[in-house]
């Protein structure tokens, strides 16, 4: 894609959907800075995307989200004080994966 660059989209997935979903961008010729965290409320591994592009390819790269990065239930335990060791941490359901995407007005893209 050697098209001007007005549209940056900043990306957060799950760690776990982040390889094949990166893979799939750079196959289809998307640039993709990847940053790896983790944290959050179940402990796990994020990704963040930082995706340049021109805006009309908006769509095509929201599709390859979508495939890529469906949301599921999961049972994990519960991040709650346990006074005895000898209890197991009471188990709940959460949703896990999908996707939160921001898109953002470039207003100067430089190559340099």
């Amino acid at each position: 894609m050697n098209e001007s660059v007005n549209l940056l989209v900043i990306a957060t997935i799950a760690g776990t959907q982040a390889e094949a979903l990166t893979r799939r961008l750079t196959a289809d010729g998307f640039f993709v800075t990847r940053l790896d965290s983790s944290g959050g409320i179940l402990l796990e591994s994020s990704t963040s995307l930082l995706i340049g592009l021109d805006r009309a390819h908006l769509p095509h790269l929201i599709a390859l989200f979508r495939e890529c990065c469906r949301r599921r239930r999961q049972i994990v335990p519960a991040h709650v004080e346990i006074l005895s060791s000898q209890m197991q941490p009471p188990m709940i359901e959460v949703e896990v994966g999908g996707a939160m995407l921001y898109a953002l007005n470039v207003e100067r893209f430089e190559q340099l």
